[in-house]
């Protein structure tokens, strides 16, 4: 399950993950984005992993993947926020090849300072 946090404001949006992603949760995700994308140049995104994260089914995984190549220009910055640390690798060398903006990861307990950075 996806759902959008409280903080997000202006071009910044927030997405708090919970359980096991399924392709409409990235599909309610990226109407969002592209809502977003509709009234700002670019979009900021934070990407919370709660405690219950189970991770995403691969047809969510897909999805995502076809997102970010038809968006790797509109994103200023991408803050994934509560990934065990094998998960941050992977999200940097699979994100690198795709995303033009930059891309930082934060541990749970920096959720604030990864919000000031998205708003930096």
């Amino acid at each position: 399950m996806i759902s959008v946090m409280d903080e997000s404001s202006g071009n910044v949006i927030g997405f708090r993950a919970t359980a096991r992603l399924t392709r409409s949760d990235y599909q309610m995700l990226q109407r969002l984005v592209e809502d977003l994308l509709k009234r700002f140049a670019s979009a900021s995104v934070l990407f919370l992993m709660d405690d219950a994260f189970e991770g995403w089914s691969l047809r969510a995984a897909w999805a995502n993947t076809i997102f970010d190549l038809k968006h790797r220009r509109d994103f200023g910055k991408i803050a994934m926020v509560g990934c065990p640390r094998w998960e941050e690798w992977c999200v940097k060398l699979a994100a690198a090849p795709l995303m033009v903006g930059e891309l930082r990861t934060f541990r749970r307990e920096e959720l604030g300072e990864a919000w000031r950075w998205l708003r930096s």
